[in-house]
């Protein structure tokens, strides 16, 4: 579901009308007027980018290096609708992790930290997900060895009333088959994010610059260093937005993020980052004079100088995200996500059901329907307490973490009242519809927009999200009661206690 963080907060928090691109013009008064109403000490860097539905985001900052903590941001953080450029939001971030309010794309950035670090603990989170990860790509690897009749394994398929469990055995081993490749790139680019961010850069930092992780960013990323002061005024944006275009090669190509470090001073420098043009992978930043706009050179991801290191590190991120072809390869990384789920809850269930006669393996095929099924379960209940939150004004950042608890305790119970396994499963599966049916009605009565009004804003994701989930709500339960009725005796492949 993090693949479709964009959809989903365009569907949850939409503008008014949809800009066709951040950052239009207007930018330059909207930033430097924001810039004067914040403290002096917060234009040691502005990080310009697009947040939810195309709203602008500007975070005025400085670094923060406590002796007893980890480095983190402080400062203000503007919300800006780039089609009036009207002031939408002023937060102030005093502290590692801001929490509550209600912030466009709750919803969204929920789905985002959970998928990223589990919501524990920096650096608990992002190890775990590391370690995960490798576990992950040792399960493909191990794959590869394991089925050595790789390509009868592709397309066999059985299908057999009598015997279930060999009809959902080659379900499983096909759908593992067919995604060996994705799950060992996925786990590969998401290990590789995890222990960068957690692990490694703190190591470099402790070895290379005396654990300062902000100047071994500088000398790894090639910034200039700090040499003037002195007052200097800041060049039209406008204008520098404008340059980074005609200078960006090929098709569709626009401004990612917009970063001003050493604002107001005579050394200050500007970085565009412009999205990849039509058949690329790699971004491109482009360095500028803060003071005068004058170009000064394009910029790989690290270094100076274009280099190998630099052009597999820029192919990580979209293998790892699935963005680098819009929407399509995005839909293809949900299918191939959710098959490698499916390989993993099947697995295990295939697994305890020939071992269901001993009791501790019963208690671990119980515990994998729940962490299967429940989880579903409890991620259904988060859009749920987002529109409820904001229907009844509460703080929707809240709302949505304790709808995802009380789904969890609420699957919890349901596993240990329940005791036949198949119709904890059919409880569970039917819960998860039920709730993607009440997310779209409760957007609805929530004041959200119809289908009509959002697609004249321009705003396509709100039906189809809508669509989305009532279809897959609906045709669940149309599908469970025609098995009730049709098939009684019954359970789902491999479910049966």
């Amino acid at each position: 579901a993090a693949v479709f963080h964009d959809e989903i907060g365009n569907w949850s928090s939409p503008l008014p009308q949809a800009p066709t691109t951040a950052f239009q013009p207007g930018l330059d008064a909207a930033i430097k007027a924001a810039a004067s109403d914040v403290d002096p000490r917060y234009l040691d860097e502005v990080f310009v980018a697009s947040a939810t539905a195309h709203r602008v985001s500007a975070f005025f900052h400085t670094h923060v290096h406590p002796e007893d903590g980890a480095p983190f941001e402080e400062g203000v953080r503007f919300s800006f609708d780039p089609s009036t450029w009207e002031q939408l939001d002023r937060q102030e971030i005093t502290g590692p992790e801001v929490e509550g309010g209600n912030r466009p794309g709750d919803l969204a950035r929920f789905l985002v930290d959970l998928h990223v670090r589990l919501y524990l603990p920096n650096p608990w989170g992002l190890l775990l997900t590391g370690v995960l990860g490798l576990a992950m790509m040792v399960a493909a690897v191990t794959g590869v060895v394991i089925h050595r009749q790789m390509i009868r394994d592709l397309f066999l398929q059985r299908l057999s009333r009598k015997n279930r469990v060999l009809s959902a055995r080659d379900r499983h081993v096909a759908a593992g088959t067919w995604n060996l490749v994705f799950t060992f790139l996925l786990a590969f680019t998401g290990s590789f994010f995890s222990f960068a961010g957690s692990f490694g850069l703190p190591v470099m930092a402790m070895v290379a610059s005396g654990g300062d992780q902000e100047k071994l960013f500088e000398m790894v990323i090639g910034l200039p260093e700090a040499h003037d002061d002195s007052p200097a005024p800041v060049a039209d944006l406008d204008a520098l937005l404008v340059d980074a275009r005609s200078r960006s090669t090929g098709e569709g190509s626009q401004p990612q993020f917009l970063v001003v470090s050493r604002w107001g001073q005579a050394d200050g420098f500007a970085m565009v980052t412009m999205s990849p043009p039509a058949g690329d992978l790699k971004v491109n930043t482009l360095m500028y004079q803060a003071d005068s706009g004058e170009f000064m050179r394009a910029k790989p991801n690290i270094g100076l100088q274009p280099s190998l290191g630099d052009d597999v590190l820029s192919l990580i991120g979209p293998l790892h995200f699935g963005n680098f072809a819009g929407l399509f390869s995005k839909a293809v990384w949900f299918g191939l996500g959710f098959a490698s789920s499916y390989v993993v809850l099947t697995g295990l269930l295939l697994w305890t059901q020939r071992r269901e006669h001993h009791r501790g393996w019963q208690r671990l095929r119980r515990l994998s329907v729940w962490m299967g099924y429940g989880l579903l379960f409890a991620l259904a209940a988060t859009p749920v307490g987002f529109f409820s939150a904001e229907w009844l004004g509460f703080a929707q950042d809240y709302a949505v973490k304790l709808a995802f608890v009380l789904g969890v305790v609420i699957a919890s119970l349901m596993m240990l009242v329940i005791r036949d396994m198949a119709q904890l499963t059919q409880a569970l599966v039917a819960g998860f519809a039920g709730l993607l049916i009440v997310a779209v009605a409760l957007r609805w009565f929530s004041g959200g927009m119809g289908w009509l009004a959002a697609a004249r804003a321009g705003w396509p994701e709100i039906p189809a999200v809508d669509l989305l989930f009532l279809a897959t709500g609906g045709g669940i339960i149309v599908w469970q009661a025609y098995r009730s009725v049709n098939q009684p005796q019954l359970a789902p492949a491999g479910q049966n206690q």
